[in-house]
């Protein structure tokens, strides 16, 4: 199998080594559910860099037929002018490289504004291969609420139309972004973070210190700031609460001058992005209930999965894909989304009703881990390599 992969991504590559900003895909020792030794070649078009940085280390490198493809990374600080520079200097590198990219069985891509280019440049290039697009979020509506731009949420509902039509085939993250952006080629393909064994066991609720957690980017969309708000709340109410804060983000030192400013910092912990996967679960087990304050526009929140898998019962807004995860009442609560102030009341409505009933933060608990068994990256990985496979067979059927 021979695989281009289209991504943002930053790359390091060495002839033993390949470092990513980020990881390749929700496994870590392969990707679409192939191990590395089944792939016969990776190109990964993304951007490039000659020094090393703290990221996604894979023991794979050039020695294992990985390419990296794609120019320096220009920082993207005007929106559109420095995104188009990005994307010419990325197509002027497919161009260069076309002779390596010639012979891939599958050019894949989640979907973002650089994916319809490249593919109506690769097309010309990868006659034989197979093109999948896979729609893993709301990008035309998120992207719309940091910009307030409808131009821009024009232009990005097109692109990521014409990478539809332009694929063999369109993967779609959730129902939810399904009953948007389906078209005749698309197909519910789900992905999970969690596998077999990293589920854990029920738990229950400590009455003496509830612990929240928060899991994600510092950016707008995921509304960092409001379980701040929340311990802000509860505190006043008489409660020991603490918050665990997981991730990063240009929010984040705003976030610092709210603790400052409630004075919460005896009562919230910030962790940073956390890249070992075992240090995130064993923060997951001492943390009590995830709050997922998100903006509508979620694909499906993969962080839910992770907080099932530990036993813990989710709060979320309700902002898309997580609404067909989680049962309200059965394994967490879905808020309203509205104005700030309506969302921390209905947090911490729910939150205090689940410190009064432990009984019922034991059967989510219950609850969430038997879903999350039904929700394993086992049982999507092995989906989406049937579903390669399948493309590529039909290809070979039609050539012969």
């Amino acid at each position: 199998m021979k695989i281009c992969y289209i991504t943002k991504r930053k790359f390091y590559l060495e002839k033993a080594l390949l470092i990513s900003s980020g990881r390749l895909w929700y496994e870590q020792t392969g990707i679409l559910g192939f191990k590395f030794e089944e792939i016969e070649k990776l190109v990964l078009l993304g951007f490039k860099t000659n020094e090393k940085f703290d990221g996604y280390i894979y023991n794979k490198g050039s020695e294992n037929e990985i390419f990296v493809v794609g120019p320096e990374f220009r920082e993207e600080r005007r929106y559109i002018l420095d995104r188009l520079i990005n994307i010419f200097l990325t197509l002027t590198e497919i161009w260069k490289n076309r002779k390596i990219l010639k012979d891939v069985d599958l050019v894949f891509a989640p979907f973002f504004e650089y994916v319809v280019f490249e593919f109506l440049l690769l097309k010309l290039i990868c006659k034989k291969a197979k093109f999948v697009v896979y729609i893993i979020g709301d990008y035309p509506e998120l992207n719309y609420r940091k910009k307030k731009n409808k131009l821009l949420k024009i232009f990005l509902s097109v692109s990521q139309k014409l990478s539809q039509f332009l694929a063999d085939e369109c993967w779609i993250l959730s129902d939810y972004l399904m009953s948007k952006y389906k078209t005749k080629n698309s197909i519910l393909i789900r992905s999970s973070s969690i596998k077999k064994e990293d589920i854990s066991l029920p738990k229950t609720i400590n009455l003496e210190k509830i612990t929240l957690i928060f899991v994600g980017r510092f950016a707008e969309e995921k509304n960092p700031y409001i379980p701040i708000l929340i311990v802000k709340k509860l505190k006043e109410k008489g409660y020991n609460v603490n918050l665990n804060l997981v991730g990063d983000g240009e929010l984040k030192a705003k976030m610092e001058e709210l603790i400052q400013k409630f004075g919460l910092n005896k009562n919230v912990k910030m962790f940073g992005w956390i890249k070992d996967r075992r240090k995130l679960f064993e923060i997951l087990k001492e943390s009590d209930i995830l709050v997922f304050t998100s903006k509508p526009g979620e694909g499906l929140g993969l962080t839910i999965l992770e907080a099932m898998s530990q036993g813990l019962p989710i709060i979320a807004t309700k902002c898309g894909g997580p609404e067909e995860v989680i049962e309200d009442g059965i394994n967490g609560y879905l808020v309203e989304y509205s104005t700030d102030e309506n969302i921390v009341n209905q947090f911490v409505d729910r939150i205090e009703f689940l410190i009064k009933n432990p009984r019922i933060y034991d059967q989510m608990s219950k609850n969430n881990i038997e879903k999350a068994r039904e929700w394993t990256m086992e049982k999507f990985s092995k989906i989406q390599k049937e579903r390669v496979i399948k493309l590529i067979h039909e290809r070979h059927e039609k050539q012969n």
